[in-house]
């Protein structure tokens, strides 16, 4: 598999030919637009694995999730609150 920086210029006036490279040798692009990486083109068979394997994750997750005591959602985000102001202090 390849990956392929290309200005976004080129992906637009070479578009077709990106699909078909993509679609038969799995090439990958990256597309920029000023210098800066906007976006991606990938098939759909990998773009389909790639989704299946963070569905897996995200199972996986839940299941630890499911097994983790529950707590109040207010209760959280004052916890993550009080640890970003102790960092920052001890930044400051």
């Amino acid at each position: 598999m390849t990956v392929e920086t290309i200005p976004a210029v080129e992906a637009r006036v070479h578009f077709g030919d990106i699909m078909k490279r993509s679609y038969k040798d799995g090439s990958r692009f990256i597309v920029e637009k000023s210098g800066i990486p906007m976006v991606v083109i990938l098939n759909a068979r990998d773009y389909s694995r790639m989704m299946d394997a963070r569905d897996e994750r995200f199972k996986i997750l839940d299941k630890i999730k499911g097994k983790l005591p529950r707590h109040p959602e207010e209760e959280i985000t004052d916890d993550v609150a009080a640890a970003i102001r102790a960092v920052r202090s001890r930044r400051a």
